[in-house]
């Protein structure tokens, strides 16, 4: 989530520092609070509707010019100043060139925005694909019942949950969507997610090592992702999807 600087709980005023300030305040505008002022989630969520529209368009090689000039407005208003948020705004008045208003409306997003479930709706569909592979894990030890990949309209921002049973989600802060950019971190996120969704709702430890009784892990090694066991220095009881 974008960091909002201080200023955007107040506003500068013209008003100038009186006659009797001194050394640097001379001449300085004043700096007053401002009640009406928007909140650091009132301008994330302006930010997140703003951003997702041209990082489509950008995407797809179709940005619009008025949507990239009030993505450049907005930040331009609110936020730190930076001379590529300026050429965008610069570029999209001009209206001629969509190429490279595109190129820099990425470069201006690229620290600003992470695409979530409605812009890159493939890695929702990453995430569902690794549950395929948890549930098998679940059927192989005996686990039963229901269980699914959500994204509440409550979560801010829009984390995906795993619902197992119909009884709700663990207590994790849920699958962030970046976590669906690639097989390997789909996979841990979703297992870990589901692991936490099975402890809270049957208070048991799901799954178990079967060498050493104790619980298992979601985690990366050698490039897989498996469930790992702590137990006798740590070893990998099985790759995720695979337990038997």
């Amino acid at each position: 989530m974008f960091t909002w600087p201080r200023g955007h709980y107040g506003v500068m005023t013209r008003e100038q520092a009186s006659d009797g300030a001194s050394g640097r305040d001379a001449g300085r505008q004043i700096y007053r609070s401002d009640p009406h002022a928007p909140t650091a989630d009132q301008l994330n969520a302006q930010l997140e509707r703003l951003a997702g529209r041209v990082y489509v368009q950008a995407r797809d090689g179709a940005v619009d010019f008025e949507a990239a000039f009030d993505l450049a407005g907005f930040l331009i208003e609110w936020g730190p100043a930076d001379p590529l948020v300026q050429e965008l705004a610069e570029l999209s008045v001009e209206g001629t060139d969509r190429a490279r208003v595109a190129e820099v409306a990425m470069q201006v997003l690229a620290h600003r925005y992470e695409p979530g479930f409605d812009a890159q709706p493939a890695r929702l569909a990453a995430l569902e694909e690794a549950l395929d592979a948890v549930k098998a894990d679940m059927r192989s030890t005996g686990l039963t019942g229901p269980v699914r990949v959500v994204v509440p309209e409550w979560a801010s921002p829009r984390s995906a949950f795993v619902e197992f049973r119909g009884d709700g989600y663990g207590s994790t802060p849920g699958i962030a969507p970046e976590d669906g950019s690639d097989t390997v971190s789909a996979l841990i996120a979703v297992a870990d997610d589901a692991q936490d969704s099975v402890i809270e709702t049957l208070h048991e430890v799901w799954p178990v090592c079967p060498v050493h009784q104790l619980g298992a892990h979601a985690r990366e090694h050698d490039g897989a992702a498996v469930w790992w066991c702590n137990g006798n220095g740590g070893h990998v009881i099985v790759t995720i999807g695979q337990w038997e």
